[in-house]
């Protein structure tokens, strides 16, 4: 493994068995961790598993060494979950179809009753599942955000809802205000999206996998997607990315780029989670700059946000570390 930068160190917080197979996490006020546990997911091109049920569990570290002592499971009944994120009054998990929202108000870490269907008609693909609904997160505004892949194109509204109330959706971001009961498409398109967080002026940004791998999320915008056309006909040109460079070489396949073959680009495809470092903890060079998981490139990139014109550019910086293991896979970064 590549050398930490001076005043970094990597732990194991928690491991099997005492966790398995997380695809998400969120931290709540106390600074414990909420991690999705999935199992229902198999492979591309095999179905769902119907035998298995995915879990949230609640990990506690009560002697502040940095490692979790508590395990406690949340919920053990829920299938398809691919996202969650804890809220003061309960926890909202992306389980597609169905949005749900699992009540805790007097936050005993027990539900105070079964998940609540909030909206629905996120559709599960019959292959690509990989591209489904995930990444809850609650914006700077107050709304609950969430990505959607562009295979898995969906009507969403509330359960029972007409066909004329529900609206479409066709890859890219969304929000929720958990007030008002409003659904919103905030940009439309992208492959399969997995990761986005907010500068410290509320700029959202997402990361992708297979073809450009960083947009700025303007609002009303249609992204690029690998080989299909945007959903809206009257569309001119399809946004290709806000980044100066690529992890891989465009000469060649993108599904080429795995196991070292891009190393001298950034990694290769396939970008897991996302974070613009707001802290105070890490050096001050390090704030305002985006990291992303490069998947096969077994790191963590970074990436340096600049101002142009009326958007960003992001320009390649230092990779956090790099990783030999193959078994390495990165799923956020919080």
């Amino acid at each position: 493994m590549t050398p930490m930068p001076p005043g970094f160190k990597i732990g194991v917080f928690a491991a099997e068995p005492m966790v398995r197979n997380p695809i998400d996490c969120s931290w709540d006020s106390k600074g414990h961790m909420w991690v999705a546990e999935n199992f229902t997911y198999e492979r591309l091109g095999t179905t769902l598993r119907d035998d298995f049920r995915d879990r949230v569990i609640l990990l506690k570290d009560s002697t502040g060494d940095g490692k979790a002592d508590q395990r406690q499971v949340f919920s053990d009944t829920l299938s398809n979950l691919t996202s969650l994120e804890w809220t003061p009054q309960g926890l909202w998990v992306m389980c597609p179809p169905r949005l749900l929202f699992i009540p805790d108000e007097n936050r005993d870490a027990i539900p105070d009753g079964p998940p609540e269907v909030i909206l629905d008609g996120f559709t599960v693909p019959e292959r690509n599942h990989h591209n489904f609904a995930n990444g809850l997160r609650i914006g700077p505004d107050g709304w609950l955000y969430g990505r959607c892949g562009g295979s898995a194109p969906g009507e969403v509204g509330k359960p029972g809802s007409p066909a004329a109330e529900r609206i479409p959706l066709r890859g890219g971001i969304w929000r929720y205000h958990r007030s008002r009961g409003t659904f919103e498409v905030i940009a439309s398109g992208t492959t399969n999206p997995w990761g986005h967080d907010w500068d410290e002026n509320g700029n959202l940004f997402l990361i992708n996998t297979v073809n450009a791998h960083l947009f700025h999320a303007v609002p009303g915008m249609r992204l690029a997607r690998l080989l299909t056309n945007p959903a809206n006909p009257r569309t001119y040109e399809t946004i290709a990315g806000h980044a100066d460079h690529w992890h891989f070489d465009t000469g060649g396949k993108w599904n080429e780029s795995r196991n070292g073959t891009a190393n001298d680009f950034g990694g290769g495809h396939a970008h897991v989670g996302m974070m613009i470092y707001q802290g105070s903890n890490w050096p001050a060079e390090y704030r305002g700059k985006l990291f992303t998981i490069n998947l096969h490139g077994r790191r963590i990139n970074q990436e340096i946000l600049k101002p142009k014109g009326s958007g960003f550019v992001a320009s390649h910086g230092e990779d956090l570390f790099i990783t030999p293991d193959p078994f390495f896979r990165g799923v956020e970064l919080t």
